[in-house]
């Protein structure tokens, strides 16, 4: 007994000097570059076997794969900035079968001018998509395709301006052409057309707010707010509002808490709320 404690408090020392808040390959950054990235894998089992303790006794496995990664670059004019969310997830239920929770894929870059801080001019591209196909199910449990990789898939060219006082806050203002791509599932299709539409340009201003705070040695919280307006109106406007809570309850594992709002009116006419509250194992790269 004594044999397994000891390698236990081994064990996480080791996890405690190699997954520190600098990352594991914090050493490896250059000077000039700033970086937050993590990866994380979500687990949850509920198995039941003759069980009558006050539960249905429905068997489940969920899973979810995330990575997210803030990569700044600092030269002598200019700030390089990426971002990259992914997300993968599935859930098992006995009697339904695996379905997707999970499916993201958003890769942002951006190039700032850093002469005029705290504003800087920038241009960017953003690429948002989904690995793989979602499906709706009827009544009766059969389901039909919705959705794809790469259709929808979104492509955003931006010209503006941020505003960044801080490392925390930064409040970007741009305009934005937002261009839909959907070859099959009709979300860049012009209803009042006859013409199957492929591809759509959307002309417009995008407003994007972010906001991240150590709210302790353990605890972190971060938003994002966007909204995007295109020139046909202000009915037209499509948003989303991301706020993710983490915190460390040991070594490796963290506590993650996620709400979040979108609308999007080739989507959906109402508003869209997710939230999620995952316990796993989260390695900080830097």
């Amino acid at each position: 007994m004594k044999k397994i404690k000891l390698l236990a408090a081994a064990i996480t020392l080791c996890a405690s000097a190699s997954f520190a808040a600098d990352g594991m390959f914090s050493d490896a950054l250059p000077k000039n570059w700033n970086a937050d990235v993590l990866a994380s894998a979500q687990f949850t089992r509920h198995h039941y076997s003759n069980w009558k303790n006050g539960a249905d006794g429905v068997n489940t496995n969920v899973w979810i794969l995330k990575y997210d990664a803030d990569v700044i670059g600092h030269f002598s004019h200019f700030d390089w900035r990426t971002l990259v969310n992914l997300e993968w997830g599935q859930t098992y239920m006995k009697g339904t079968g695996t379905r997707k929770t999970n499916d993201k894929i958003f890769i942002e870059t951006t190039v700032a001018e850093n002469d005029l801080k705290p504003f800087e001019p920038y241009a960017g591209l953003r690429f948002e998509s989904q690995f793989t196909k979602s499906y709706t199910y009827d009544d009766d449990d059969v389901k039909t395709a919705v959705s794809c990789f790469m259709d929808p898939a979104y492509f955003t060219q931006m010209l503006g301006v941020a505003y960044v006082p801080n490392d925390n806050f930064r409040q970007s203002l741009a305009f934005a052409n937002r261009l839909t791509i959907s070859e099959g599932y009709g979300y860049a299709d012009d209803k009042d057309t006859k013409k199957f539409e492929k591809y759509k340009d959307e002309p417009g201003l995008e407003s994007v707010t972010e906001y991240k705070a150590a709210l302790s040695s353990l605890a972190s919280f971060r938003t994002r707010l966007w909204a995007f307006v295109n020139f046909h109106g202000v009915d037209e406007i499509d948003g989303k509002w991301e706020n993710y809570l983490d915190v460390t309850i040991a070594p490796l594992i963290v506590l993650s808490v996620g709400v979040e709002v979108a609308y999007d009116k080739d989507i959906d006419e109402d508003s869209q709320y997710h939230d999620s509250v995952n316990l796993g194992i989260t390695w900080r790269w830097f």
